[in-house]
């Protein structure tokens, strides 16, 4: 029997997730489901906009966002692990349940999240782990912070939906990169595959960028998973 795959892709904002997801989705083969980070565009997370611009309005609408995204993310990943486990192709997820409690924590570090916040969404993270699976597989884009930063100050003046984020600054990157790095080492301690995609250069050409996601997609498929039935066992606590 084929084993399809459940794949998370882990990096900073503006390291090129969103992309890489939907091109890789199309690389691992035409039943593969794709689910991408939501935005400001359709609504989709109505707390972006108004938590971005200042420490001020981010522990105001830190723990609210948070907690929303959180929802998102397990119903994301729910339906991932659904659509392979039921064998109907593999499944790419642009940032996962996992990744979302990087800025869960960043908040609480810096005080913006009060602890009696921070104490509810671990809670909440806690009780939906119950129901979520291990990845087969993360990919780390590998970005530095300065070109992140970059990539977002290019990407809020032409996208639709990210404008919000050209308040981001390069410290903020530095912390998220920082949690990133814990979290990802957390599931390879876990058994999960963990590939480092360096992603800094970019490719500028059609060509090059095939070749790049065709390699991470091959390498993928050809990776081998634990047994279906002991997988199946392999939950967070």
């Amino acid at each position: 029997m084929r084993r399809y795959k459940v794949v998370i892709i882990e990096g900073l904002i503006g390291s090129g997730k969103s992309s890489l997801a939907t091109e890789l989705a199309a690389a691992l083969g035409e039943s593969t489901l794709c689910l991408l980070e939501p935005d400001e565009k359709d609504n989709a997370n109505p707390f972006l906009a108004r938590y971005y611009p200042t420490d001020e309005t981010r522990s105001r609408w830190g723990y609210t966002m948070q907690t929303r995204l959180l929802a998102m993310r397990f119903r994301m990943q729910l339906a991932a692990q659904d659509w392979a486990t039921l064998g109907k192709g593999h499944a790419v997820c642009d940032r996962s349940y996992y990744g979302d409690t990087c800025f869960a924590r960043m908040l609480a570090k810096a005080g913006l999240m009060l602890p009696e916040e921070y104490d509810t969404y671990r809670m909440l993270y806690q009780e939906m782990t119950k129901f979520v699976l291990y990845p087969n597989v993360c990919v780390r884009i590998l970005v530095s912070p300065k070109v992140a930063n970059t990539r977002i100050a290019r990407r809020s003046e032409k996208r639709e939906g990210r404008k919000c984020e050209s308040t981001i600054d390069l410290e903020y990157l530095k912390a998220l990169d920082r949690e990133i790095t814990e979290t990802v080492g957390v599931l390879r301690q876990q058994g999960v595959m963990i590939v480092d995609m360096p992603w800094d250069v970019d490719r500028d050409t059609a060509d090059q960028r095939a070749v790049a996601i065709q390699s991470l997609a091959d390498r993928i498929i050809d990776f081998t998973p634990p047994s279906l039935l002991l997988d199946l066992h392999r939950r967070t606590t």
